[in-house]
């Protein structure tokens, strides 16, 4: 097979069982992030979610969903940048987001995956300050068997 049918075939493998992160699954939409230039030093996750059918593990397969912009929050140190990756493959794997909802109620919302959504708040008000939350995020990665990559300088 060439390389394109490999990459095709890959995604429904029965021999490695590995997840195919290029194939995404789940909700689908795009994930940026950015520093911001305010006086916190904070990184900006945004996920853009475009409405959609939903799918087989949704409460209405087959019904449409409303779809929305998400923004999450990061502080701006080299542990929440090694996780960035480690987002994104959950966000592909479609651990991210769920539809909630039935009908012409049904949206998206925020799944599995904990997300800090202000810059304030504290633990109690889903923002900052809360001092385990990496660790805590790292581990629930973990869990889903999204691990840390190997550093590159290393190896």
């Amino acid at each position: 097979m060439c390389s394109k049918c490999l990459d095709t075939v890959h995604v429904h493998c029965r021999v490695c069982h590995v997840p195919d992160d290029r194939a995404p699954r789940g909700i689908r939409g795009e994930m940026s992030h950015f520093k911001l230039h305010k006086e916190e030093a904070a990184l900006k996750v945004t996920y853009c979610i475009p409405e959609g059918i939903q799918g087989k593990d949704h409460p209405s397969p087959g019904s449409p969903f409303h779809g929305g912009v998400f923004d999450a929050f990061l502080p701006d140190c080299e542990k929440a940048v090694k996780l960035l990756p480690r987002l994104e493959k959950a966000f592909r794997r479609g651990l991210t987001f769920t539809v909630t909802g039935k009908e012409a109620g049904a949206r998206v919302t925020w799944d599995r995956i904990p997300h800090k959504t202000s810059l304030q708040g504290g633990e109690s008000g889903n923002g900052y300050p809360d001092p385990t939350y990496l660790t805590r995020l790292s581990q629930v990665l973990t869990s889903h068997g999204i691990e840390e990559e190997p550093d590159s300088k290393s190896q």
